[in-house]
């Protein structure tokens, strides 16, 4: 068995064992809140961008998409509408508590999902090195945990220093079964085998991060309405940890089947309406805490889609896409300018001009450095 497949089956993931003397800390260096926590909302399979946040009056997308060109929803400005499956988010979008980022990610990305993945994760065009936050928190010498919800986890907070753990989905349903189903992990089981040992005991230590996470979870705010689905379950457990006396620097959530070379038109809709509540459903959580710390929400995907329709009723691989971000203190609703859709680089595919990089040290930090990009 692969060491990352049994980390999974027992909950955890990315455990090394510089990661001990975290698990050590005091209660008291564990209560204090930080400053600020980030959650990153993967959106899996290539959301298509154009049709997100779109050019609607630009001919050349009307063009490019004769079957799939969306002519009506919210608008945005003069030249962007809103996809109005989207429709739910315009009030938070109006209360400065949310914004879209336009013509972001990688120049000319490797249109393999794996490949585009591993360069999000690590924040680097080769791909290769640890997890962008897992690496972040390890500069600025952070012992906060790194906590993953969606069901494939994210290696985006894996790979460095920090403690980085995985709750199981029936988890999030609940949590006191987490806390009696755990497996037993016995270091004693080892014997002599030093290796062995040392690796059972990184996963004992990391099991009693998850049990702490589950011991000390917020509640719900009254009244919130939870969305069906993984989603809607992933938000409300990340409510509840970011309501907790100690809760993560970094919480990871996952929204799959943005792959839509197929039948786009009532599967991007689908999808996008999920991802619409599950956001009302955050952002009102947000809202109704009291004595919480700063939160940042940034939603990305590997790439965008290409500017032309398939013969099969979608759009294939592309480059750049939209990101959302949320959360407080936002300057503004636009981030950037759309990329020409009559430019495009030797591919056909639309260039980039806002680096994931800068996503996500904003993210970590403050908005206000991107506060230069902000158009609307």
């Amino acid at each position: 068995m692969k060491r990352r497949d049994f980390l999974l089956t027992a909950g955890l993931a990315t455990i090394t064992p510089l990661m001990l003397p975290l698990l050590c800390r005091s209660h008291e260096e564990a209560s204090d809140k930080p400053e600020r926590i980030v959650v990153l909302l993967e959106l899996k399979g290539g959301n298509d961008g154009l049709n997100t946040v779109i050019p609607y009056r630009d001919p050349a997308y009307q063009r490019a998409r004769p079957r799939l060109a969306i002519r009506e929803g919210p608008l945005l400005g003069e030249d962007l509408m809103l996809h109005p499956a989207l429709a739910s988010l315009m009030p938070v979008l109006k209360a400065s508590r949310m914004a879209f980022v336009l013509g972001v990610g990688w120049p000319q990305p490797n249109r393999s999902h794996f490949k585009a993945m591993d360069q999000w994760a690590t924040g680097s065009a080769s791909g290769e090195g640890p997890g962008w936050f897992a690496a972040a928190l390890a500069r600025k010498r952070r012992s906060r945990t790194l906590v993953a919800l969606g069901p494939s986890g994210s290696p985006a907070l894996e790979g460095s220093d920090g403690l980085s753990v995985q709750m199981q989905p029936v988890w999030q349903h609940n949590p006191h079964a987490g806390k009696t189903r755990l497996p037993a992990v016995d270091p004693e089981l080892a014997g002599d085998n030093a290796m062995l040992r040392s690796m059972l005991e990184l996963e004992a230590s990391g099991q009693a991060e998850v049990l702490r996470l589950l011991d000390s979870l917020g509640d719900l705010p009254q009244g919130l309405t939870i969305p069906r689905g993984s989603l809607g379950a992933q938000v409300a457990m990340a409510l509840r940890l970011i309501g907790a006396p100690s809760p993560p620097a970094v919480i990871g959530l996952e929204h799959s089947g943005f792959d839509t070379h197929s039948q786009q038109i009532p599967r991007h809709n689908q999808l996008l309406i999920e991802l619409a509540d599950a956001l009302v459903c955050f952002d009102a959580g947000l809202r109704r805490m009291n004595h919480r710390p700063k939160v940042a929400l940034l939603a990305i995907s590997e790439f965008g889609r290409r500017l032309n329709q398939n013969a099969s009723g979608g759009t294939d691989h592309g480059s750049a896409s939209v990101a959302l971000l949320m959360g407080d203190h936002l300057p503004g609703r636009i981030v950037g300018r759309y990329p020409s859709l009559g430019d495009l680089d030797a591919r056909g595919d639309l260039i980039p001009h806002v680096k994931p990089t800068d996503l996500y040290e904003s993210a970590m930090t403050s908005w206000e450095r991107l506060g230069g990009l902000m158009v609307l």
